[in-house]
């Protein structure tokens, strides 16, 4: 697996590399850690002084060195921890430039740290994190680490909600989580939350009940299958199937209630209503979760 790992030297992005070196990736995985500098900072206006721009140049090339000497301690973590990697900086609008080096390496995965779920923090969120969840070719992993607890479970073992509704999406997810080598440091509950129906009308009612318990009983039965595909993962399996008026919000409340590190999330492609629908359900799972979110890409 290419992972690229996108840093900014905060104490999120620090957190996104401890996931990296502790959860189980597949043998051979590659990272390319990358950090963007923001390329407005340095712009140099027509309108400014010789020595206004050799300021600007200067503070760039102090910058420059000082993001070479980071990306050299990352590389060196990961080097001790076995991967093989490499890193880099670029220049310019830090979600465009994450996209582009996706692009250009062809990475399977990329992933980011987040800052959090509250206030400003949430809008910072948005304005990276969002739009390389909405245009990035690949998966996007966002690794968030509340402060008063560790990356991953206090019984060093991961707790991972796979989200599950039998769609092209979450198959992709599905296998990908199979494809793993779990084994015993992680548990996997696969949830499918089943949007709620009503009617007015009582004859409805009972048509839509019968309905209802036939999709329910498909539903468990595509349960069972996605749970006989991860045993060859793990033993630590399990599955739920929920009724909600809101699935996102039933999803976030099954995170939190069950101590998950992990939401894995099937997504759409990349026209233009598949991103909306990126915008209106997975993006909200990755905003709000207080735990990590893995929006595998189909």
């Amino acid at each position: 697996m290419r992972i690229l790992l996108a840093t900014d030297g905060s104490g999120s992005a620090g957190a996104a590399l401890d996931f990296l070196l502790g959860f189980p990736f597949p043998a051979g995985s590659q990272a390319i850690v990358l950090s963007v500098i923001d390329g407005k900072t340095f712009t140099e206006d027509k309108d400014l002084s010789d020595e206004q721009s050799r300021t600007i140049r200067e503070t760039r090339d102090m910058v420059q060195a000082d993001t070479e000497q980071f990306l050299a301690g990352e590389a060196e973590r990961l080097g001790q921890a076995g991967w093989a990697g490499s890193t880099q900086i670029r220049y310019g609008d830090p979600a465009e430039e994450i996209i582009r080096a996706v692009e250009e390496h062809d990475a399977d995965l990329v992933v980011l740290g987040s800052h959090g779920t509250s206030g400003v923090k949430r809008f910072l969120l948005g304005s990276v994190s969002d739009r390389v969840l909405m245009y990035a070719p690949c998966s996007v992993l966002i690794v968030k680490q509340p402060a008063e607890e560790p990356v991953s479970g206090t019984d060093d073992r991961w707790r991972i909600l796979l989200a599950y509704d039998n769609s092209e999406a979450s198959d992709k997810a599905l296998s990908l989580c199979a494809s793993l080598p779990l084994n015993d440091r992680a548990e996997v509950q696969v949830v499918r939350v089943m949007p709620m129906v009503t009617a007015y009308r009582q004859d409805i009612r009972q048509q839509l009940n019968t309905i209802w318990q036939q999709k329910k009983l498909a539903a468990r039965e595509a349960l069972d299958q996605a749970v006989q595909a991860l045993r060859w993962s793990t033993s630590h399996v399990s599955a739920e199937l929920r009724e909600a008026a809101d699935v996102s919000e039933e999803l976030l409340d099954i995170a939190d209630s069950t101590g998950a590190d992990l939401i894995m999330v099937g997504c759409k492609g990349r026209s233009a209503i598949q991103r909306f629908l990126v915008g209106s359900k997975t993006n909200r799972i990755a905003r709000h979760a207080h735990c990590s979110v893995w929006a595998v890409r189909n």
